[in-house]
């Protein structure tokens, strides 16, 4: 059965339609790729910094893989922006020299296939790198937990209070007039 030249613009315009669609989704990925990885990079030195210092720390190279994997994630990602503007140059020419629909196509294809293989990697190299640094954190709660039998305040109040309890000692104390501080 043949198309009507009404059905053949509307298959064209559902065509175009679809293609925006992609581009748009396409941007959304990358965003949300850079987003995720550098939040992620982010957060987990905040979670150094602040709740699991190094030097408490086990298992770093853990973390020190997550964030290489994180890094290249970020670049794989910048890598991907550059190839699919060269890309779009490449089809750009190929259209202006005139050269076959077919052959057109065939080129884009070829290269969305490289564009599609970028993706991935950076998909797996986000989720390996989020897996190492929630393992490492799940490590590091569970050490920090482990090896703090007190709670710091605890700790603290304990201190303070034999602190005080040394002094007053000492203060009474009329033969030998020695302060006794910890």
């Amino acid at each position: 059965m043949k198309k009507t030249k009404k059905q053949i613009k509307a298959w064209d315009n559902y065509r175009l339609s679809l293609l925006l669609e992609k581009s748009k989704s396409d941007d959304h990925f990358e965003k949300y790729i850079t987003v995720i990885a550098s939040g992620a990079l982010g957060l987990t030195i905040t979670f150094i910094d602040k709740i699991s210092p190094l030097e408490h720390a086990i298992c770093i190279w853990i973390i020190s893989i997550g964030w290489f994997l994180l890094t290249a994630t970020l670049f794989i990602n910048l890598l991907s922006h550059y190839i699919a503007s060269k890309n779009n140059t490449k089809a750009v020419q190929d259209i202006d020299d005139e050269k076959e629909y077919d052959d057109i196509v065939s080129g884009i294809n070829s290269r969305n296939k490289k564009m599609n293989r970028l993706n991935l990697a950076s998909i797996y190299t986000l989720a390996i790198g989020l897996l190492c640094i929630l393992i490492y954190t799940s490590i590091n709660a569970y050490n920090g937990k482990k090896n703090h039998t007190k709670p710091e305040t605890e700790a603290h109040y304990e201190k303070e209070s034999s602190t005080k309890s040394a002094k007053s000692k000492g203060e009474n104390d009329t033969i030998t007039n020695i302060s006794i501080e910890q």
